[in-house]
């Protein structure tokens, strides 16, 4: 007997869903920009909150912050999202030099920003 199979379907493995951090605007004269972190990598970085460096530009630059670097605080104020991290850097004066703790992989470090003016 002859038949005709039917072509075999591939069944498709669902899109994992990774919650799409949100954007904050770059801050004015430190250059960052930031997001905050999913679950996941608050998990992986066994840590509670704090935003990840998205881009920068020379101000944060200047004081070694990179990519991917996730930033505590600020200011001796600690952030755990997005507007907890705008809302320490709008009671700082703009014009000084901001303290920075951030952490990179094992390592948390305290980083100066200095402004442009």
């Amino acid at each position: 007997m002859i038949a005709e199979l039917e072509p075999e379907k591939v069944a498709k493995k669902p899109a994992e869903v990774e919650e799409k951090p949100k954007a904050a605007n770059s801050v004015q004269g430190l250059g960052l920009v930031v997001a905050d972190l999913t679950d996941l990598q608050k998990a992986e970085l066994k840590i509670k909150g704090g935003v990840r460096v998205e881009s920068l530009l020379e101000p944060a630059v200047r004081a070694g912050l990179r990519e991917g670097d996730v930033i505590l605080a600020v200011g001796n104020m600690e952030v755990s999202q997005v507007k907890d991290f705008a809302a320490a850097l709008s009671k700082l004066d703009k014009s000084k030099p901001v303290n920075v703790l951030f952490r990179r992989g094992e390592l948390t470090r305290f980083a100066l920003i200095r402004p442009i003016s």
